[in-house]
């Protein structure tokens, strides 16, 4: 058995003091050295909690010479500098979304995964919602025939969110928060360069400068669509994922417990047709196909976890075999950094904004 990785998070808000709790669970592959935050009693109180050392400092965290995993879960502006510095200091490094969040962190990025091999990851883990992952099957067992137009959507509590999360200065705004992890999953299901972009972004809700309402279609190069939508201001939720292909459509909702799934009878072939220039008569059907041999299904979605700590449990396995055995991180980093590039994208598109950079 390999030693564990010894791992150490900088930046202990939410998501970063969960990645140390997650990451901490399986001491057979990860060993917690090192906490950082420039709030110390942050550091002092996880140290306590799981073992290691509490720092102030990102300088001091990186100079702990048995720190070789560095999480960076810092403040989003800070991320691409802060991974610039810790592989500089000869550290692998995970690195929370966004990873970027201005179009000179998108370069600086491209630069270190050149100057980097196999040292930088990218922190996509809702890559591995089980939902999703359930979908992705489903589609490649093709009840759904070519898919067309897939559709996610994020629709938070109906909320005013007023924290640093919806302050351009601070790298916030929706299309920075959960855009990543939505525009990601759209790129996974295209499985296609991006052809074109559309979108546009609203400040609806919230007391902060920030979009909290994000609208982006992407249209392959193979032609198929994909549609994100991020919002605070749906008072009535929509589906999460609606997937619909020229044989049937899947859909499940905000709860990710079940997968309502609709398809043609996989040894149904479509009979010869034809469509009229006479007008029709009134009273005739319009469809060449009275009667279709419709499958319908309510899948539970698998494994039936907790979403929160599957895709870190995901994560973490992932990355401890990337490291200690060379299996390829199915996060590729290509993915991560185009996720970046549509994002800058939209940006474009969405100049009423005060993007900072």
């Amino acid at each position: 058995m390999s030693k564990p990785i010894a791992f150490g998070v900088c930046g202990l808000g939410r998501i970063g003091a969960q990645h140390c709790r997650m990451f901490a669970q399986n001491r057979d592959q990860y060993r917690p050295v090192a906490f950082c935050d420039s709030e110390f009693s942050r550091a002092q109180a996880l140290a306590a909690e799981l073992g290691g050392r509490p720092y102030a400092r990102l300088d001091d965290f990186l100079a702990d010479a048995d720190l070789e995993l560095a999480i960076l879960a810092t403040r989003s502006p800070d991320h691409a500098s802060h991974a610039a510095q810790a592989l500089a200091a000869g550290k692998t490094v995970l690195l929370e979304k966004p990873i970027g969040v201005t179009a000179a962190d998108y370069h600086l990025l491209q630069r270190l995964d050149r100057d980097y091999p196999g040292r930088l990851f990218f922190g996509h883990n809702h890559r591995f919602e089980p939902a999703f992952q359930n979908s992705l099957a489903i589609i490649r067992q093709g009840l759904l025939g070519t898919i067309q137009v897939a559709k996610l959507c994020k629709h938070h509590v109906f909320m005013r969110r007023h924290d640093w999360q919806m302050r351009l200065d601070c790298g916030g705004g929706q299309l920075s928060v959960w855009g990543p992890h939505l525009i990601d999953q759209g790129l996974q299901l295209l499985g296609s360069p991006v052809r074109e972009v559309h979108s546009y972004l609203r400040r609806v809700l919230t007391p902060g400068d920030a979009d909290d309402h994000v609208k982006i279609i992407m249209t392959g190069a193979n032609g198929m669509v994909a549609e994100v939508e991020i919002s605070n201001s749906m008072a009535l939720p929509g589906p999460y994922a609606a997937i619909y292909g020229d044989r049937g459509a899947l859909v499940y909702g905000q709860e990710q417990k079940v997968i309502e799934l609709k398809y043609l009878d996989p040894d149904f072939r479509w009979p010869a047709a034809s469509a009229s220039a006479v007008t029709p008569v009134p009273g005739n059907t319009l469809n060449a196909d009275r009667e279709l041999p419709w499958i319908e299904e309510t899948r539970d979605v698998v494994p039936g976890v907790s979403l929160w700590t599957h895709v870190e449990v995901e994560i973490a396995r992932h990355l401890h075999a990337a490291i200690r055995e060379g299996v390829p991180f199915p996060v590729r980093n290509a993915d991560a950094l185009e996720v970046v590039r549509i994002t800058e994208w939209v940006k474009k598109q969405n100049q009423e904004f005060a993007w900072i950079g």
